[in-house]
């Protein structure tokens, strides 16, 4: 992390909120003309992200953030997406995440989330209304990185809504604890493969398939972090057809072969956020 600004990230204190929010983040800089280019890639997770008194744009696949005093928060909603991301973000900035599980912020949602979400990444997200607006000025009025996440802690435990759609949570936890395909899901589950494409995309805006491919991609970078094996056993090790497959895939995802994408990547906080800083 570069010495003009700070990131950190940290847990729900609340335990029964965990299994929702995985975590949130806390990214400043008030260094003038610091600038911070960088590339963040695919991941089964969507998170809400708040610039306080920034600016964003979106270009294609690139994102903006410049300063500007006359926003108070920039509230931004960043779902499931398939390929790599870049962003460059000036200073002075004073950014917050909150990072959900897989189907986390389904939880939150009265509707499903294809109603709530029709597009992302979503500016202007405005799903929680004023009380979200609310929470973020008491937020950011606090020093105490104990107290902010109380505070977020004490609002989306207060909009838990339970989300009910047994045969989709059950659709997601095979795929990430079993080795099927999505056929072999789909006949597990007694369902034909068009009714579980309509509940993926009903629930997470993706296809199950993409779903699938982003678990087994985040799995492969978290088994490289821990670990260090040869990127031909960790080729193997997460099911990729052979060598070639791993190489195609890691290009297609994140625009780099495995070697390159894996000697440049970044470790952000204590958590699975991994970007490649290309300057800063």
């Amino acid at each position: 992390m570069h010495e003009n600004e700070h990131y950190f990230t940290v847990k729900p204190n609340n335990k029964a909120l965990q299994q929702y929010i995985a975590y949130y983040y806390f990214n400043a800089s008030n260094t003038e003309g610091f600038v911070k280019s960088y590339i963040f890639y695919p991941h089964y997770r969507n998170a809400i992200t708040v610039y306080k008194q920034s600016k964003i744009s979106f270009s294609g696949s690139e994102s903006r953030v410049t300063p500007c005093a006359k926003q108070s928060f920039e509230i931004i909603y960043t779902g499931i997406h398939l390929t790599a991301r870049s962003g460059i973000i000036q200073a002075p900035f004073d950014k917050i995440g909150i990072v959900f599980q897989p189907l986390g912020l389904n939880h939150f949602l009265s509707q499903p989330l294809s109603t709530v979400i029709t597009e992302t990444p979503k500016v202007n997200f405005d799903y929680f209304g004023k009380d979200f607006e609310q929470l973020l000025t008491q937020v950011y009025s606090t020093n105490s990185t104990h107290e902010k996440t109380n505070l977020l802690d004490a609002f989306f435990s207060s909009k838990i809504t339970h989300f009910q759609d047994e045969l989709f949570l059950k659709a997601v936890d095979l795929l990430f604890k079993t080795e099927l395909n999505i056929q072999e899901v789909s006949n597990t589950l007694g369902i034909n493969r068009k009714t579980l494409l309509r509940l993926f995309q009903k629930h997470s805006n993706c296809s199950p398939k993409a779903f699938s491919t982003l678990i087994k991609f985040r799995k492969a970078i978290d088994i490289y972090q821990k670990y260090k094996p040869a990127l031909t056993d960790l080729a193997y090790q997460n099911d990729y057809y052979d060598q070639a497959d791993f190489i195609k895939h890691f290009k297609k995802v994140t625009g780099f072969n495995p070697k390159a994408f894996f000697g440049n990547l970044s470790h952000l906080g204590t958590e699975d956020t991994f970007w490649t800083i290309l300057n800063s």
